[in-house]
């Protein structure tokens, strides 16, 4: 028998039999020896490697599963202790103290304003909006405010002034005064005239 003969015969049904397939094992058994050197190839170790990669990826998703969260909780106790209640308590007053401080600098200062605006002639509606952090920011702001503001007033009664101004008529002798307006002796001499 040829060695295609061979071929023929072990790919048929026949040849497909559990006895042949069972003497065939035989002949050429597993060791480990074989299965360290199919390892080496690049077949060997394709597969190799991919079968480890699965068995790790099984025992890091256990172990994860298993112990992290309880680590991640232990280091995040220790980087960050719980509070006492006290604790807890105390920092809530001193937030509400601080607030308390801030409002009433912030009422002061506003009072301050009011009273600056009221000195310089400012419209007391706006001095909200010019109060600052502090005393001295504040009496800059209403201090550049009034300068802006009073140059406004300015600007604008002069150009007022410009457009609405009125100028007198020429005398011209068809306009004769009023008689009230003339002195006593003209009046008189008006009144004989006519």
């Amino acid at each position: 028998m040829t060695l295609e003969e061979l071929k023929a015969f072990l790919e048929s049904p026949e040849g497909k039999s559990e006895s042949i397939t069972t003497y065939l094992r035989g002949l050429y058994p597993a060791t480990l020896q074989s299965v360290q050197q199919f390892t080496e190839t690049a077949e060997g170790k394709s597969w190799l490697d991919a079968a480890k990669d699965k068995h790790l990826q099984k025992g890091l998703e256990t172990w994860k599963a298993n112990n992290l969260e309880a680590l991640l909780d232990a280091e995040i106790k220790k980087r960050f202790p719980a509070k006492d209640p006290k604790d807890l308590e105390l920092e809530k007053l001193k937030t509400e103290i601080d607030t308390m401080k801030t409002e009433k600098q912030r009422e002061s200062l506003h009072s301050k304003a009011l009273q600056l605006a009221g000195e310089k002639g400012l419209p007391l509606e706006l001095v909200s909006f010019f109060v600052g952090a502090d005393e001295d920011a504040t009496t800059e702001n209403l201090t550049k405010f009034s300068d802006c503001f009073g140059a406004a007033v300015q600007k604008s009664l002069e150009q007022r002034l410009k457009t609405d101004s009125y100028t007198p008529p020429a005398e011209n002798p068809h306009n004769k005064p009023a008689l009230e307006d003339l002195p006593m002796a003209e009046y008189i001499k008006a009144r004989q005239e006519g």
